[in-house]
């Protein structure tokens, strides 16, 4: 009864100091979280304000450089875009600004602060858009270390305040409960711990009029209750303690041959369980409860069948009928039982009848055992077994005398040897001889101190081939510390050693010709600049650029040209002398580098070879190539002393050829930088040429051999520079395709043609077909029908009033993509001519397909006629072609009354050249049409 009453009381006292730990830990769960929520709600929302702040000011910034860079970037003025950039970098937050030129992909303008914070960074950054078309790109970095400071301290006066209203908050609270309700449920505490220890002679007494009041008001009444309920008890407990006593007697007894079955039953840690033959359970022990996570009261509800997993059902229904019923038992067999929660536990079982007083089998007796962590350990040998044989690895196990006992497939597949070839032998039938005894006496000195080595080294295969592998090596010691084997892991290296050397070989050379690429000859020449600068020598490079290379790529395909460059790549290459080197700087050039000459004719002999070994025809596709290379030639000292102003000035000096002619070399000179400089101004002025409305057509009237009626006119484009004066073509139209903007160009082109056509209509000038030229790039537009249509139907013409005039290289390049979009123009109306034709690589056989309505004769083979046969039987071969083609024939360049009476005599339908008119202004073209006729003076004097 004491300790009873012990226990009673230190329940209480354990009560009591959990219900205030409780109460404290919901006060302060209450106040805190609430708090914690808003104050990180808070603070989130401010820090939120703070980043979009910033980066509101950083969008803003980005936007006035990316504004008032657009100037300066497009007239390439550093001093104007400098105050600007200067203003910037006055902000604190601003690390740097760099300005780059997206249109030579070079650093325009960049600042950068020579002290910083050290904290945070962010990068924005903007494309400078000017009319239309991104010039440059605007990148600024911020210091966003003061942003991280502020949100620290704001963060730190939120904690202080939270602290600071949670504390008041808490001795307010504790302070009312107290009196409230932790005291009176003190005083409850001690009155039920009366009760508890039958302290009940005591009254309790309450005047509270709430809920803790009535609550000690029941208190009392139960004391009451209990004093008299246990005073009746104690005279009838007196007189049932002698039946008890004679009772207990009895019980004793049968107790103590019961607990014998019990104590076997509960005590054994395989699970036992009693079912009926219909599968009723009657009993189990706790190992079989905890095997299968039932209590005993849920697995009496259940059917012993229920708990057999379906596969295993057949072989207990088996073994019940078969065994236990015939012979008594059943010996050990595996099964799969079904826990609680669904899961199957693998077990093993034996069976055991259990009989009445009769004899007769009335219940079944089962041992169960759990043998998952068997299966798991099987598993485990299995998954062991499996990936040792499938791993990518070699593996290979030694016993401690180092001969091997077993190795993977991997092993063979690396090395070469069979699994019984090796089995026995020691691992340095493996060795390359790479190595030395001293490398080996480490590795093995290493993994019997340290217990394992890994690193590099090389190994020889069955057939003799060394390659390198990366070697683990372990050792394997026993419960007693002795080394009983070592496993050894290694994975082939090779392809990693070529991958390696692949890497290194596109870092210094270029994938296609295999010749050294541009950072690999810098690293040439600069070392050869050393070497003449130091011997007061002089070395050259030549510059070479191959002469309509794209022209080839547009006509033939990038397959070709790639085949083209190799072989000339090839031929370059033979030219060279010791010591010289030949690079592909990228495209269709080359950089080839004289370390050595004695004076400036050797670069022009070393020119002189390179030209003629690419003279002869590459013959490619079904196609004979004749190829030519324009050069140009820098000498150290002379023109430069450096990697860039020496290419720079050769690159130069190869323009210089190029616009000679090509197929030449030229050294450089200083006047070739005024000819880059105004090729430089050009494409600046080409910028705004067509905003300021520079661009200018004239018209060179088209006639009919036979009669003389101007039947139709080219459109061709002139510039009124506002420097340069009047620019053909000749002069901007290169630049223009290398620049982009001879889409924009060619558009204008189609509607100031269609402009004008219709305005010589209102005035009533005779009916003409106009011609406008197409470059490459304007014919692959996919809107090129769209804006003809919008143009015709802006000024009210019909296709048939257009000529669309394209050369054969653009028509030869995608011919399938061509046809659909000649397809396109023909079905509008417009009438398609083939510009210089017989100059390009077009196979007849496409013209059909083309649909052509004129075949254009190229001025090349009109120059020389009637004198030159060759150009005759061309000319005569180009019109009887076309007439048998239903084509219209136009002659070019007809500049003589000799190439007019020869071209009529052939049966050419109409002629354009000087003989006739050069192309002239609109208001002069119109007088020409006013005319109607146009023929040589020489043909009307003798009418």
């Amino acid at each position: 009864m004491t300790s009873s009453r012990q226990s009673a009381v230190n329940q209480t006292v354990a009560s009591r100091f959990s219900l205030r730990v409780v109460v404290l830990v919901a006060v302060i769960l209450g106040l805190l979280i609430p708090a914690s929520i808003i104050t990180v709600l808070g603070f989130g929302l401010q820090r939120d304000s703070m980043v979009a702040q910033l980066e509101t000011d950083q969008r803003r910034l980005l936007d006035i450089v990316a504004l008032g860079m657009q100037e300066p970037l497009w007239n390439l003025s550093r001093q104007a875009g400098s105050p600007l950039i200067a203003s910037v970098m006055e902000d604190s937050r601003v690390i740097s600004v760099r300005v780059t030129d997206t249109q030579s992909n070079t650093v325009f303008l960049y600042a950068l602060r020579s002290e910083r914070r050290i904290g945070g960074v962010s990068f924005v950054q903007k494309p400078v858009i000017y009319r239309g078309e991104e010039i440059g790109q605007v990148t600024i970095e911020f210091d966003t270390e003061h942003l991280t400071i502020a949100q620290s301290n704001q963060l730190k006066n939120l904690l202080m305040i939270l602290f600071a209203q949670l504390g008041l908050s808490i001795l307010l609270i504790v302070g009312i409960l107290h009196s409230r309700f932790l005291k009176p449920m003190r005083t409850l505490t001690e009155q039920a711990t009366h009760l508890a220890e039958l302290h009940l002679d005591t009254p309790f007494l309450w005047e509270r009029k709430d809920e803790i009041g009535r609550l000690g008001r029941h208190l009392e009444w139960t004391r009451a209750e209990l004093k008299r309920l246990i005073d009746e008890l104690r005279a009838k407990t007196l007189a049932l303690e002698s039946d008890i006593a004679r009772r207990r007697e009895v019980e004793d007894a049968l107790r103590r041959s019961e607990n014998k079955y019990r104590e076997l039953f509960w005590s054994n840690l395989d699970g036992i369980v009693i079912s009926s033959l219909d599968g009723q359970v009657i009993d189990a022990n706790p190992a079989f409860l905890n095997l299968m996570c039932y209590s005993l009261d849920q697995l009496k509800l259940q059917n012993f069948w229920s708990l057999i997993a379906p596969e295993s059902e057949g072989m207990e229904r088996f073994n019940l009928d078969n065994k236990v019923l015939r012979f008594g038992y059943c010996d050990e067999f595996e099964a799969s039982y079904i826990n609680r929660f669904g899961n199957v536990v693998p077990v093993s079982v034996k069976t055991v009848a259990m009989r009445d007083s009769f004899g007769r089998i009335n219940a079944v007796w089962r041992m169960v055992r759990d043998i998952s962590e068997k299966r798991v350990a099987e598993e485990r040998m299995q998954l062991a077994a499996k990936v040792f044989e499938n791993t990518v690895e070699g593996i290979m196990i030694t016993d401690a005398d180092k001969r091997i006992r077993s190795v993977n497939k991997a092993f063979s597949h690396i090395t070469g040897f069979g699994q019984q070839e090796v089995l026995g032998q020691k691992p340095d039938m493996l060795s390359s001889g790479r190595h030395d005894e001293t490398f080996y006496e480490a590795m093995w000195s290493a993994i019997n101190e340290h217990g394992s080595w890994q690193g590099e080294l090389w190994n020889r295969r069955k057939n003799g081939e060394v390659y390198p592998e990366w070697l683990a090596i372990s050792a394997v010691r026993n419960a007693v510390g002795e080394i009983t084997h070592y496993v050894a892991i290694f994975s082939d290296l090779s392809e990693r050693k070529a991958a390696d050397e692949r890497i290194q070989f596109l870092a210094h050379f270029d994938v296609l010709t295999g010749l050294p690429n541009r950072a690999h000859i810098q690293d040439r020449v600069e070392l050869a600049i050393h070497n003449a600068t130091r011997d007061n020598e002089r070395l050259a490079l030549l510059l070479l650029d191959l002469d309509r290379f794209k022209t080839i790529n547009e006509s033939l395909g990038h397959s070709a040209g790639d085949a083209l460059l190799q072989v000339l790549a090839e031929r370059i290459r033979s030219t060279l002398l010791t010591g010289e080197v030949v690079a592909r700087q990228g495209g269709d050039e080359f950089i080839v580098l004289l370390p050595l000459i004695a004076d400036p004719g050797s670069a022009a002999l070393a020119a002189e070879r390179i030209r003629d070994v690419l003279e002869p025809p590459v013959e490619l596709f079904n196609h004979s190539i004749s190829i030519t290379p324009s050069i140009g030639i820098s000498v150290f000292p002379d023109d430069g002393r450096d990697f860039e102003t020496l290419v720079r000035n050769a690159d130069a000096a190869m323009y210089h050829a190029k616009s000679a002619g090509r197929n030449s070399y030229k050294f450089y000179t200083a006047d070739l930088n005024a000819r880059a400089r105004e090729i430089l101004e050009i494409e600046s002025q080409l910028r705004y040429a067509l905003d300021r409305d520079e661009f200018v057509l004239h018209y060179q009237p088209q006639v009919d051999l036979r009669t003389g009626e101007i039947i139709g006119a080219e459109a061709l484009i002139r510039w009124q520079h506002p420097d340069l004066g009047l620019l053909g073509p000749v002069r901007f139209i290169e630049v223009a395709e290398e620049r982009g903007f001879i889409v924009q160009i060619g558009n204008w082109v189609i509607q100031e043609a269609c402009r004008q056509l219709a305005q010589w209509r209102r005035q009533g000038l005779p009916r003409i077909s106009l011609a406008v030229n197409l470059s490459t790039l304007q014919f692959k537009q996919q809107d090129l029908a769209v804006h003809l249509q919008r143009a015709l139907s802006a000024h009210g013409l019909v296709g048939s009033d257009l000529d669309v005039e394209v050369t054969e290289s653009v028509i030869m390049d995608d011919v399938e993509t061509t046809i659909h979009t000649i397809d396109r123009i023909k079905s509008m109306g417009l009438q398609l001519s083939i510009d210089d034709f017989g100059t390009g690589y077009s196979s007849l056989s496409y013209l059909k397909r083309f649909k052509a309505d004129k075949l254009k004769i190229d001025r090349s083979f009109v120059r020389d006629i009637p004198m030159d046969a060759d150009d005759s039987a061309i000319a005569r071969a180009i019109i009887n072609m076309a007439k048998n083609l239903n084509m219209t024939v136009i002659a070019e360049g007809v500049e003589t009354i000799e190439q007019w009476k020869f071209l009529d005599r052939e049966g050419c339908h109409a002629a354009q050249g000087y003989l006739l008119a050069k192309p002239v202004p609109a208001k002069e073209f119109e007088k020409l049409l006013e005319k109607g006729v146009l023929l040589p003076e020489r043909l009307t004097s003798s009418a």
